[in-house]
């Protein structure tokens, strides 16, 4: 017999926090396709935030969505559906707002410090000065965040990042996040240990649908729509600056 804690769902809607409801009025809200698979759901029982389709008490309801509603035709069973439809937390998108917003700080942080100290520039090798402006980032973009909601690389590729109750993110907890992700995603830019840092970001990712340091401060990234052409100026922009600063 499941406890109470088991049975008290609470689910993440329109960037709002809803519930509390129980198992099975949750279970029939995603069969009949009000919520879709990758809603975020908790209860007191789970440590962190994670999408209804990435865990087994939901994957009947979303295999019956599926049948009734979507492609009844393609998945004969729950096996096919499952391995079509394995979480993801998008990372190749994150990544590239990522590095567009550090793209776009770097060219005005070196841009500003040639200006005012121009031997700081020469006589500084390049690595330095990118952990250095990685350093800076970490501040601005808290600040970015705790007062418009957004940085510029997510809004450009149209991602959101709101705290669990759809509120944007004071500057504790976006400053606690920007230390993670430049840490724990990126390894601080250091080589070798970023590749790493990589690699298992990518695993949470593409695996739970959402990053270590979302689901253990409570935050939640929303994605919408973009472009092939959107992507690739975000791409464009810090493999350009990358080339640059082999060049010089």
């Amino acid at each position: 017999m499941e406890s109470t804690n088991e049975n008290i769902w609470f689910f993440i809607q329109d960037s709002q926090q809803q519930g509390p409801v129980c198992l099975f009025e949750l279970k029939k809200l995603i069969e009949q396709r009000v919520l879709p698979g990758d809603t975020f759901v908790w209860n007191k029982s789970m440590e962190c935030w994670q999408m209804a389709k990435s865990l087994d008490i939901f994957s009947d309801s979303i295999l019956e969505s599926s049948r009734i509603h979507l492609l009844p035709d393609n998945f004969k069973t729950k096996k096919e559906y499952v391995e079509a439809t394995y979480p993801s937390g998008r990372p190749y998108v994150r990544y590239l707002a990522r590095f567009f917003d550090l793209s776009l700080f770097s060219i005005t942080f070196i841009l500003s410090v040639s200006i005012l100290f121009p031997s700081f520039i020469e006589d500084t090798f390049n690595l330095y000065i990118f952990i250095l402006s990685l350093v800076f980032w970490i501040i601005i973009e808290s600040v970015i965040l705790s007062i418009f909601g957004n940085t510029f690389g997510r809004a450009f590729l149209n991602m959101r990042i709101k705290s669990v109750n759809g509120d944007k993110l004071n500057f504790i907890t976006a400053f606690k996040r920007s230390l993670f992700v430049n840490f724990l995603g990126m390894g601080f830019g250091i080589p070798i240990l970023n590749v790493i840092c990589f690699f298992f970001s990518y695993r949470d990712l593409k695996g739970n649908g959402i990053s270590t340091w979302d689901c253990k401060i409570g935050t939640v990234i929303l994605y919408g729509q973009v472009s092939m052409a959107r992507l690739f100026i975000a791409g464009s922009l810090p493999v350009g600056l990358l080339a640059a600063g082999f060049y010089i």
